[in-house]
């Protein structure tokens, strides 16, 4: 009897861990496009596109030095 609530655990573990390999996928796409997006619209809106540090996606570094955020 316990034979079946271990193996439910572990494809309930599986489970998860390929839900979030997915949902980690999604995001990095998803913020892909949304900075191709964003460079796209300061390009036609003739703004000066922000530059953003690989290791930390939230810190923000201006690609000109007249602008200051």
């Amino acid at each position: 009897m316990s034979a079946r609530p271990q193996s439910a655990g572990t494809s309930h573990a599986q489970f998860m861990r390929a839900a979030n390999d997915e949902l980690a996928k999604f995001e990095r796409r998803e913020r892909e496009f949304r900075r191709k997006d964003r460079d796209e619209r300061a390009k036609r809106l003739q703004l000066p596109l922000e530059k953003y540090d690989t290791e930390d996606w939230r810190v923000r570094k201006s690609a000109s030095p007249f602008h200051q955020t």
